[in-house]
């Protein structure tokens, strides 16, 4: 009965620690984050019809809640980073590249 609770709860935590790793583990934070979000809202439906203490549930949902808002910040600032570094190489490659061109045209080199 509170399988669905507990894979939630640890869905959650798996998930914020997934996403405070990193670009490439917020990847995977972010679907297993939904998923355990899920979970515990199903977990906690089934302990209350049942009239039984749904903690764990709360618990599981909260960080759920906290698993996705972390994943996403990191994948997308993760994400904008990424695309900045590889914009900076690009522009010192074409700098590198005209500073040759001008060398070689002084016969510097």
């Amino acid at each position: 009965m509170k399988g669905k609770a507990i894979a939630g709860l640890v869905l959650g935590i798996v998930g914020i620690v997934f996403a405070i790793l990193g670009f490439w583990f917020a990847v995977l934070s972010l679907p297993i984050s939904i998923v355990g979000l899920i979970l515990a809202i199903m977990g906690g439906k089934e302990l209350k019809a049942a009239n039984a203490p749904s903690g764990i549930a709360t618990a599981g949902l909260v960080l759920g809640i906290i698993a996705v808002v972390f994943s996403a910040i990191s994948f997308f600032t993760c994400g904008l980073c990424t695309i900045c570094a590889a914009g900076a190489a690009n522009e010192i490659n074409q700098l590198g590249n005209e500073l040759e061109n001008a060398l070689n045209q002084y016969g510097g080199m």
